[in-house]
Parts: structure tokens; sequence; C-alpha cells
């Protein structure tokens, strides 16, 4: 299966299917590479290996064998510290350096970072550097110098590679994770100019997602939830109504953010206003009308929303941080959205249908290689044996009323309108059998839930799509590819250049107008990753 470059700038500065009948999906494999990287200053400090102090290096086989829960870095130990030569690398000859105050200092608010993770050993870190900083003795203790390497290498996993980054697969991750070496990157630092810790490579996305979540914690500190009455008659109330319950739904909106401004009783423009911004930022239809969603969507208390950041800040760092190339796609199953990124910035988006909870969109990537035009609808053998057969049982016309027709052993729907794929279709060849597609019901996207197919994407504007992606072809002109679509006979047409297509699950984000998103959990993934973090 191929490996494409991952992205998604997830991206996302965000700044994602099939048929009536469906595509089947299977379990997904492997793939990509990622997003641009961000350098973020963590711990400052001279931090340099000290020549004239040095270990024994069996002190770390008897140093893991007394701290098991540091155990899982003995790899790294043993290569850390052969490559320094055995010098202590925390102690200088004054004693513990800045370097080591600044690294306990960000494991002790390691919740800023959103991991729940309990530190290992916190007690006895505590009690060995407050000893170490005591002044009293100046003389290097192996353990807390080796406590302090086992605690760097502890956050660094925890906040740059995912404390849960092995068990993506288990829960149906099937993009490219990133790969760190803990060991490679302390003795980066050791080596830095700066003499400072640079944080790792991580996309943009989570930058912007983490300063998120210290702003829910902060609002949380700040005083308890603002909800409104269960059953409110906000529901039936217009625009330019008075009611009291208007000022508690503005203190709920400036508590979470959307609307700095004070509101009368009255259901005013700038009460409306807000309340759009919120509906926007929660994927629902941008009006002023006050519907029971948006009732459901502003009574989830904080903590709850904070709980759905760490979740998302959690799979943002398995995400690869490097370069991925200046174009490709990103599918946000849970926004119902597809968007065009070019150099980086998203240039384009509209919106899409994806698996039903039964007939999952499989979460991996791929490269889209060729579009298809007025397509045949080669029918699944699960969906000729459940409902064609059975179909021209009580019907001899069954498939020419559907506009199929007997291919070999098998049933196809022919090119046209009517064809389940609609007009055109997008392949990017995986295991999974999901591609892009067009759809004649374009109802459904009027709704703000979009989860109705059998696994592969309906795309609401695959007539533009077809155009971005063949923008380099001077002889796909709009008028052919509009002319293709409708002339009843498939043609295949190869893209000069592959694009990445990368389909993730963010039910938190920060799209391009720094709004912080929140989306359903559709598929229900993310409490079973929230408990997975949850434990010791």
């Amino acid at each position: 299966m191929m490996r494409p470059t991952f992205i998604i700038v997830l991206l996302l500065c965000f700044c994602i299917l099939c048929t009536n009948y469906g595509c089947q999906n299977t379990a997904g494999k492997k793939q990509v590479k990622a997003p641009l990287s961000h350098a973020d200053t963590l711990i400052k400090g001279n931090f340099n290996a000290a020549p004239q102090l040095k270990f024994d290096s069996t002190a770390i086989t008897d140093f893991l064998k007394a701290h098991p829960n540091l155990n899982g870095f003995a790899a790294e130990y043993a290569k850390f510290y052969r490559i320094n030569k055995y010098h202590y690398v925390w102690y200088d000859s004054k004693g513990l350096t800045e370097s080591a105050g600044n690294l306990i200092n960000h494991v002790s608010i390691q919740q800023n970072d959103g991991i729940l993770k309990e530190i290992p050993y916190k007690e006895a870190l505590l009690k060995m550097t407050e000893s170490s900083q005591s002044g009293k003795d100046k003389t290097p203790s192996i353990t807390t110098e080796l406590m302090l390497t086992g605690q760097y290498f502890n956050y660094a996993k925890n906040v740059w590679g995912g404390a849960e980054a092995d068990k993506a697969t288990d829960m149906g991750w099937y993009l490219p994770r990133k790969k760190l070496s803990y060991t490679d990157l302390l003795a980066h630092n050791l080596k830095s100019d700066a003499g400072s810790i640079e944080q790792v490579a991580v996309i943009p996305q989570y930058m912007m997602l983490k300063k998120a979540l210290n702003h829910y914690q902060q609002v949380e500190k700040s005083g308890p939830d603002i909800l409104l009455p269960s059953k409110s008659p906000l529901n039936i109330l217009s625009p330019g109504d008075t009611s009291a319950l208007f000022v508690q739904l503005k203190n709920r909106l400036r508590q979470l953010g959307d609307s700095t401004v004070n509101f009368s009783n009255v259901y005013d423009t700038l009460l409306i206003n807000a309340v759009m911004h919120f509906k926007d930022r929660h994927g629902l239809k941008p009006d002023g009308k006050i519907t029971s969603a948006f009732l459901k969507q502003i009574n989830v208390p904080l903590h709850q929303r904070i709980n759905q950041i760490i979740v998302n800040l959690e799979r943002m760092r398995w995400i690869p941080a490097d370069d991925h190339g200046s174009e490709f796609l990103l599918v946000n199953i849970p926004e119902f959205k597809l968007h065009y990124y070019i150099n980086n910035s998203p240039e384009w988006a509209c919106s899409v249908v994806v698996g039903k909870s039964m007939t999952k969109t499989v979460i991996f990537s791929g490269h889209l290689q060729y579009i298809v035009f007025s397509p045949y609808w080669y029918i699944p053998p699960s969906i000729i044996q459940k409902e064609v057969k059975p179909g021209i049982t009580r019907n001899p016309n069954y498939l020419a009323n559907h506009h199929m027709e007997w291919n070999g052993g098998n049933v196809r729907q022919l090119p046209g309108k009517e064809n389940s794929l609609g007009l055109v279709k997008f392949i990017f060849p995986n295991s999974n059998n999901i591609y892009l597609h067009d759809t004649p019901s374009k109802s459904l996207f009027n709704e703000d839930v979009r989860a109705f197919s059998h696994g592969c994407i309906r795309v609401e504007k695959p007539e533009e799509l077809a155009e971005r992606l063949l923008k380099q072809n001077p002889r796909w002109t709009p008028q052919k590819i509009r002319a293709a679509m409708n002339r009843g006979v498939e043609q295949t047409v190869v893209l000069k250049q592959k694009i990445p297509v990368y389909i993730g699950y963010f039910t938190a984000f920060v799209d391009h107008n720094g709004a912080l998103n929140f989306r359903d959990d559709i598929y229900q993934r993310d409490e079973p990753l929230l408990k997975m973090l949850m434990k010791p």
C-alpha cells in the first residue's frame, strides 16, 4: 500500500461516500507524512554536559531496577549517556543547572499541555531536587541526575510524541504517525547554541489548540458554567422579543468567547450576531434561530469541552510535522468538510457526506490519481445479494427502473444523473475501496449532520473540485469538464501530478479565522481515547 507524505496542517488552520447503496470499506492500513514544523522554546537556561563530572555506566541499570516505571526508556538512557560519555548533564560545578529547575516546573504543570497521565515518582523527584537545590550539598546525585533524564524522556513522549501513539491503529487511526528519538532530541538540545531545550516540531494547529485549551482552563477556574434551563422557551422567541433569559444567554456567550459586548434583555442584532458566531463554530447553520441543537451545544459543560480539546491534542501529536508538498486535500470526518490546501493555506472548501456509524469512513490517506467522468457504478456483491436480486424477484423490471444492467455475472448502474455516484468520481487507490464522488442526493448537504453513506465521501461541489484538480491541464476547460460530466459516456482522466488526500478525525480544531471549533463525536471515538489518556 502506498505511503504518501502526510500533512494535515491540520491543518486546519481548518486554520474531514459512497452512494445510497454505498461503497464497502475495509480496515485501513498505513500511510502519509505531515505538516509544517513549529519550534517553541520550552526550557531555558544553560544546558551542557559537564565534562568534569562522570559516573559509572552501571548506575543506569541500578536506577532502572529501582524505578521500573521508567524502564520503558532503557534504550534511550543507554544511547543518550553513551553519546555523552557518561557525563552528568543536569549538574555543573555549582550544583543543579537552571535547566533542571525549568524542566521540573514544566513537568509539574503538564496539565497546561493537556497531559492527564500521572507524573512517575513525582514526590521522589521533588524531594531530590529540593535537597539538591537547598545549597547545602553541591555534590552531584546520580539518582537525581537519572531521575531528571527519565522525567525529560517521559515529558517529551507525552507532549511531543503522544502518550498513546502506539495504540493509534487499535483505535482505527491509519494515518502515518510521528517517529521521535527522545535521545536525539535531548542530545540536540545539549549542543544548542541557544542554551535552551527547544520543543520538537509540531504542526501549527497543535499550538493553536493548546492555546485554546489554556484559555478554557482559565475560564473554568474563573467561575461555574452559566447554563440555560433544560426546557428553555428561547426556541420559540424571535428577533425583537424580550425575555430575562436573553440576559442569561448573553452571559453564557460572553463566557464562551462569542461576544464581548453587553446586551439588553432584547433579542437584538448584537445578540443575534453572537448566536450566529457560536452556531458557525459548532457546525450549525449560522443563522439567528435558537434551535434545540443550539441549546444542546451551548449547554455542554466547560470540563467536557476541555476533555474534547485534550483528546484532539493527543491526535495532533501523532502527526508528523515535516514538509508534505504544495497541494493536498483534507477531509475532516466530524466536520463534514473537504479542504483544499495550496502552499499550506486553505484555498477552498466544500461540504461532504461521510459514512454512517455502521459503515464508518476510514481514517487513512492516499494519492488522488485520476478522475472518472460519467462513471458506471459497479455494485458490490453484497448489495447485489441483499438488494438487487430480491428486487428482481419482486419486479422483473427492477434493473431497468434503476438504470442498471448485467455486466457478466455482476451488475452495474449506467452513467447519468440517476447514477448513485453522480456525474464524476475521484480515485485515490486504496485497500478500503473509498473514494470521493458526486451524488444525485443533493438535499443531504442541507443537513447539519451528514453521515449517510456506506463509507465513501460524497462531495457537494464536484465540478469545482474537478476544475481545481485539472487547472494545470489547459485542455480541460470548465466547459469541457461540464460536458464530460453530462455526456453519459465514461471517461477517465489521469492527473499530471498525484495529489495527497488525508482523511482525518478531529472533533476540536481552530479554523483559518482563528475560531475554536467543536463537532459531535459521530463515531464515538473520543471517550475511549480519553479513558486511555487518564490511565496511570
